[in-house]
């Protein structure tokens, strides 16, 4: 492909997109569909008079600091544009734990949560208000687009929380960027399906306010099991479905794709880049490439790669200038979307990301990993990235991840391995630690020795957040010798059940003594991870009055996944709990809740 057009590959030109459009309820675009899910479909009417109802409420409350959690996609929509409306800002909390809404919660007017969520220590609104009365267009739809809306929450590289805040202008830039570029792609019908949480940009931007402000109808609900997922979208006359690295690796390792090629239109990803097999696999079965967006949460979307046109290369968005710096060549962003960094004082703003790149002449640019992910070990500099794609060439290798750990003055490297069909057959032959020795020997012959991984954990999965991204505390936790909690893999909630994927750990500090030459977990232990789950479906632990119908039919033993589901009665007084796989059972049962007996009035 020429220079030329690489570089303007993505430039088309679109009238700017506003958030407010959606709350034009005429009588004819009233009618418009806005969102659909859970067996209800929302229009623009319904979201008018939501959005009226809730702003009144919070104007009676006091403007300021929102908390806002909700796992409904189109009750985060009415949120938004209510505290909009009301000249609040939404303080988006990245999971329902207790801890994290308690802290995000210190200081905040109130907060927007779904009804079953326990939190008492601030005035509390539901985000769904009643309907009631007709949608108003008050002074309040006249905003201030450098007003702040939303101050987003993720983890950072040390694992520490922090907030960034995002203004309207922010955001309507960002979703006028998005129309302008892939707005072709879409017909106006077209059903946005998500796996990925609005909680994060990411999902913010596509899943939420892009579709809103365009007009096309959203999901409400983060459909992540493909039997769910792939048949709502072939019922749809247009779709397009925003996603991850991860989630799409599990879509597309079977055929269930091409049940969507006639009306799927676009996939997007983000949160990592996405591997080459995996595009190759969704371009087999749909007939074109994701769209791979990259960027982060201070920056907005910085640049964009479809695979099957630009190979390896990433082009920068129209609006969003990219420079290299340092002597780490990091990728330096200029853009008016970005929110922190060094002010330009022409609305945009300059930042240094983590991320290491090589320029090309045609605009164009090459990701060379993190820049944060070089370490120096015995004095030799040792890039883990350059040492992960080393191991994925290897045929025992499917995945690979390397953490850091400090091991008196120097740094010690350990390796997380997803193996390869061939790899799962020499495991089950050979001891764990013969095969880390195998891989060690061949990456012996590309790196020195002193940087080679000193441990292994072998997984059926790396363990990605919600947004596919692989945090370091999660590589880390593998290797917790007195690890007492089993990996999570992935997790499902309704508000009476939680249904958890989970890898019993191979160090797990529970199967010392049970038993010798064949561990295996207690079930007691099961029992403790179930209460574990039960206080994350209440929101506080359970009090459990009695067990009923307990039965340990199979053995779980270290390495195995099992389903975890518990799930919680309409009137709140008993829990039912599995632990199981597909072809065996592991524990089962119920408990009753509430006081004991001898507490009861």
């Amino acid at each position: 492909m020429p220079p030329s057009s690489k570089r303007t590959a993505y430039k088309t030109r679109a009238a700017p997109v506003r958030i407010f459009g959606a709350l034009d309820a005429g009588e004819q675009a009233g009618r418009l569909p806005v969102a659909f899910g859970a067996g209800a479909a929302f229009d623009r009417a319904d979201l008018a008079q939501r959005v009226s109802a809730l702003a009144a409420a919070l104007a009676d409350a006091g403007s300021g600091r929102w908390l806002l959690y909700t796992e409904s996609s189109y009750a985060a929509a009415v949120s938004l544009l209510a505290l909009a409306r009301a000249r609040g800002t939404a303080i988006l909390a990245p999971n329902r734990q207790p801890e994290t809404l308690r802290r995000l919660g210190a200081g905040v007017t109130g907060a927007l949560l779904d009804a079953e969520i326990p939190c008492d220590a601030v005035r509390r609104l539901v985000p769904l208000a009643p309907r009631g009365g007709k949608a108003t267009r008050d002074a309040g739809m006249e905003l201030d687009r450098d007003a702040p809306l939303v101050e987003l929450h993720s983890s950072g590289t040390t694992g520490a929380r922090k907030g960034t805040v995002k203004t309207l202008r922010h955001l309507e830039d960002e979703i006028s960027a998005h129309e302008a570029i892939f707005g072709a792609l879409l017909p106006g019908d077209a059903r946005i399906f998500a796996t990925v949480p609005h909680q994060h940009i990411y999902g913010l931007l596509f899943r939420l306010l892009w579709p809103l402000a365009s007009g096309r109808p959203f999901s409400t609900e983060n459909l992540l099991h493909p039997q769910e997922l792939l048949p709502r979208m072939a019922e749809s006359p247009a779709s397009a479905l925003v996603s991850t690295p991860a989630h799409l690796r599990r879509v597309a390792a079977g055929t269930g794709l091409s049940s969507v090629r006639a009306t799927c239109r676009a996939v997007f990803s983000s949160g990592s880049p996405l591997d080459a097999e995996t595009a190759k696999r969704v371009a087999e079965q749909l007939g074109f490439a994701p769209h791979e967006i990259l960027g982060s949460t201070e920056t907005g979307g910085v640049a964009v790669r479809q695979r099957s046109a630009h190979g390896e290369s990433w082009l920068p968005f129209p609006h969003v200038e990219i420079e290299r710096s340092g002597p780490d060549g990091r990728l330096v962003v200029t853009s008016p979307c970005a929110s922190e960094g060094e002010s330009l004082g022409d609305g945009r703003r300059r930042y240094s990301m983590g991320d290491r790149i090589e320029c090309s002449a045609d605009g164009s640019f090459l990701l060379l990993g993190r820049a944060d992910r070089i370490v120096k070990i015995g004095g030799k500099r040792l890039s883990l990235p350059d040492m992960e794609r080393e191991l994925e060439v290897h045929a025992w290798v499917d995945q690979a991840a390397l953490v850091v750990f400090e091991h008196g003055s120097e740094p010690r490297v350990h390796g997380v391995i997803v193996p390869s069909a061939a790899g799962r057959a020499v495991l089950e032959a050979q001891e764990r630690r013969t095969v880390g020795a195998a891989l060690a020997e061949r990456l012996a012959g590309h790196f020195d020795r002193v940087l080679l991984p000193r441990r292994w954990r072998f997984v059926n999965e790396l363990p990605r957040d919600a947004q596919g991204k692989l945090p370091a505390a999660a590589l880390r936790a593998l290797f917790d010798d007195r690890v007492r909690d089993p990996i999570p893999v992935r997790e499902t909630r309704t508000p009476n059940c939680i249904e958890q994927r989970l890898e019993v750990p191979d160090e797990l500090a529970y199967l010392e003594g049970h038993f010798a030459g064949t561990p295996i977990v207690p079930g007691v232990v099961l029992l403790r991870w179930m209460r574990s789950a039960a206080a994350e479906l209440l929101g506080e632990a359970p009090r459990v009055r009695a067990i009923e119908a307990l039965k340990f039919p199979s053995v779980l033993r270290p390495g195995q996944r099992f389903d975890l589901r518990v799930e919680l009665a309409d009137d709140r007084t008993r829990l039912r709990f599995r632990a199981a796989d597909a072809e065996r059972t592991f524990a089962s049962g119920r408990c009753l809740l509430g006081p004991p007996e001898d507490e009861t009035p």
